[in-house]
């Protein structure tokens, strides 16, 4: 992980709890559903459930352009 994204992360969990403290309660849950989609995406794209769930071709296909996508 390189250092802008570790800055992203921090600044997106700063305002997720910056939210729930303040009482800003949709922006809070609109963060916090964010920040964990980000989070458990990569390890479900990997996991055998998503092959299950979705078939190899199509999770062979994400990954493929998930790699190639970061490189453009």
């Amino acid at each position: 992980m390189n250092n802008v994204t570790r800055i992203n992360w921090i600044v997106l969990a700063y305002l997720a709890v910056w939210s729930w403290v303040d009482g800003f309660t949709m922006t809070a849950f609109g963060l916090t559903v964010l920040v964990l989609t980000e989070a458990l995406w990569k390890p479900f794209v990997k996991s055998s459930l998503a092959v299950k769930l979705f078939g190899s071709d199509t999770m062979a296909m994400l990954q493929q352009k998930s790699a190639t996508g970061r490189h453009q």
